[in-house]
């Protein structure tokens, strides 16, 4: 309560000597020493007001002047000068001057007039003009800002925050709402990631493993290759130890026989008791001639027959 009170003492206070110097409020700060030893510089001037009629020469009156003068002649706002003239043509108007300067270079008209010199208060204006150089104004509003934040800056704080909250909270839950979707999209992601990545592991793994049933079946694969040359190679010795044999039977049975002896022939002998023996085929013949030949069907001989073995086949 007592830092809001404090502050606003002193905010009147700059805001009354800022329209003091505008020419707002009953009191003007003496400037200058135009007006010594009557009005003296730096004091606080009480204003009276006055009809313009009843205005009479020797009176000091307080009167604005207008921006385009004061910007001409340089003059303050507000001046208080001596009245040394009343005209009445054209229209009322009043010519002053300074005790210690010259003759005003212009006429004050009626309407400019705010009343006439009271009271005056010693050194109480020099605040007020100090509002009225550029840099002073500067000074106090900088002054007024950082002492509101000195005694108000929980408050100010808090009150932005609150702020920002009702502005700000409808993009804020939307920033939230779209970030809890991009973390519920990642984690999605993560998990099919984890997923792909496991089916892949399951995958490199089935690959090897048929890889390895792979090489397997193409050594058991190249093993029959093998075997199946290698009985290739056995049927066709067989065939030719077979075409051999066939070649042998034939020209034994091509062979003329001996023609009788010479001499006194021997009574023959009784014939005897034939035995009747069932008359193999040829393939029984067949395979019988491989067996003596040392072969089988079927079965590829691991060398040729010697010329012996040739020749007591022959017999």
């Amino acid at each position: 309560m007592k830092r809001a009170l404090g502050f606003l003492f002193l905010t009147i206070a700059c805001i009354l000597g800022f329209l003091s110097i505008r020419g707002a409020m009953p009191f003007i700060p003496i400037f200058g020493s135009s007006m010594e030893p009557t009005l003296h510089s730096g004091g606080l001037l009480i204003v009276k007001p006055v009809e313009p009629r009843d205005i009479k020469v020797g009176d000091i009156i307080v009167y604005n002047v207008s921006p385009l003068i004061r910007d001409y002649y340089n003059y303050p706002p507000t001046v208080a000068h001596r009245v040394i003239e009343i005209r009445n043509v054209p229209s009322l108007g009043f010519r002053t001057k300074g005790d210690n300067t010259g003759e005003d270079p212009f006429t004050i008209g009626p309407q400019d007039i705010r009343g006439t010199v009271g009271d005056q208060i010693p050194y109480l204006g020099l605040p007020l003009l100090f509002f009225q150089s550029q840099q002073g104004l500067i000074f106090v509003v900088i002054a007024l800002v950082l002492l509101a934040f000195f005694l108000y800056g929980g408050e100010i704080n808090s009150g932005g925050r609150a702020l920002h909250r009702k502005v700000f909270a409808p993009v804020i839950d939307e920033e939230a709402r779209t970030n809890r979707v991009l973390t519920r999209k990642m984690e999605a992601t993560e998990q099919r990631m984890n997923s792909t990545e496991n089916a892949l592991e399951k995958f490199a793994a089935a690959i090897t493993e048929y890889a390895r049933h792979l090489s397997s079946h193409t050594s058991a694969i190249q093993g029959l290759s093998e075997a199946s040359h290698e009985l290739k190679n056995g049927a066709a010795e067989q065939n030719r130890v077979l075409a051999a044999i066939m070649d042998s039977l034939g020209k034994t049975e091509a062979t003329p026989k001996a023609p009788p002896p010479k001499g006194p022939q021997r009574p023959p002998d009784k014939p005897r008791a034939e035995v009747k023996r069932p008359r193999r085929s040829s393939w029984q013949e067949m395979h019988q001639a491989a067996t003596r030949a040392g072969t089988t069907p079927g079965c590829a001989r691991s060398q040729h027959p010697t010329p012996e073995e040739m020749a007591s086949r022959n017999n």
